[in-house]
């Protein structure tokens, strides 16, 4: 890769309660956060108030960081595409914006993007959205006619660890076999084929480990109660919000229990979690062995059940920590590949 140019891009990353900006340097596949910020946010009830209410904020951060090259905007629940770096267009805008996908507050990214892209003359892209689905057909079968498993995965930051433990492992990603989970609010866990997420756990309402207040795999059972006793939105509303240990604790900070392991319940979730995170781990190896495992996402600073997890898996293969995340660095050097002609930019509409 030497001798590469070197390219600023813009970053723009909205969530839930907050969007955090940044302005990065990357040259030879080395990253440089240059400027960061983060702007909190109330809840909107659209997402057309939601990108009013951020696009001042947005444009008014871009003005003072200019120059840039190129501008990278976390994705949204798009709908299954492959991987890659994807040209922020009409066609895209109409997806992030549909109902009923759209309500994921990532889809203001793209809107976001092409605004400041027509104002500064430079492109605007997404990259590796949660909605990326590179599963193989025999990752889809569920058992149940007409339910196929599907993927709404943390692929943005799962790609870019698996990349970048490649990397330091001295391999070819693109020949490795690497299984990971992201350890956050949600979690998630999926396998990278030859450079191919051939499987993955569903992060929002699926299989996979429980977190701080998702629910994660749960027997069909039982969910079959909440419904009779709950109706819909209300057992939805408990298995994406209420469950997790906030659910099970009634809490969902991680510190606060770190100092409650001492409660016989509290040990017992604990271990729970770790026992979750390893059984999706394990499963996806039924693919293939892997040369290594990875752990990444802010709940990874959680040594009381990542020690578990260690014990657990410390028979297979090495197990490789990345607490925290790296969506920033994951966005813009999805762009500089691009840019510097090493990946093709994608189309939504293609």
């Amino acid at each position: 890769m030497a001798g590469l140019a070197a390219w600023r891009i813009f970053a723009v990353n909205p969530g839930s309660t907050s969007t955090k900006l940044a302005l990065l340097n990357v040259a030879e596949g080395q990253v440089q956060v240059l400027k960061h910020s983060e702007f909190s946010h109330q809840a909107s009830g659209t997402l057309d108030l939601a990108l009013t209410e951020r696009s001042e904020l947005v444009k008014e951060q871009a003005k003072s960081w200019q120059p840039f090259a190129a501008i990278a905007a976390r994705g949204g629940l798009i709908g299954p595409v492959p991987a890659g770096s994807y040209v922020v267009d009409e066609a895209l805008i109409k997806a992030s914006l549909a109902a009923p996908a759209a309500g994921h507050p990532a889809n203001l990214g793209a809107p976001l993007a092409l605004e400041l892209s027509r104002i500064y003359g430079v492109p605007a892209y997404v990259v590796d959205p949660p909605s990326v689905d590179e599963m193989l057909p025999l990752s889809r079968v569920s058992g149940v006619p007409g339910v196929e498993r599907r993927s709404l995965v943390h692929a943005l930051n799962l790609r870019y660890v698996a990349r970048k433990l490649a990397a330091e492992l001295g391999q070819d990603f693109l020949q490795s076999t690497l299984i990971g989970a992201h350890l956050g609010g949600g979690s998630s866990t999926a396998i990278f084929h030859h450079g191919r997420m051939i499987d993955s756990s569903d992060a929002l309402l699926g299989e996979g480990p429980f977190s701080p207040n998702r629910a994660g795999s749960v027997p069909v059972h039982g969910v079959l109660e909440l419904l009779e006793n709950y109706g819909l939105a209300k057992t939805q509303e408990l298995l994406a919000r209420h469950s997790g240990f906030l659910g099970l604790l009634g809490t969902q900070d991680l510190r606060e229990l770190s100092g409650r392991l001492d409660e016989p319940e509290v040990k017992l979730v604990v271990k729970a979690y770790a026992l979750s995170v390893t059984k999706a781990l394990l499963a996806l190896a039924a693919h293939a062995r892997p040369q290594a495992l990875f752990l990444t996402g802010g709940a990874v600073n959680f040594k009381p059940a990542v020690e578990l997890i260690h014990e657990h898996l410390s028979w297979l293969v090495p197990l490789y920590l990345f607490p925290g995340e790296f969506e920033m660095e994951a966005l813009a050097l999805g762009v500089w590949r691009v840019l510097s002609g090493l990946e093709p930019a994608r189309s939504y509409a293609a």
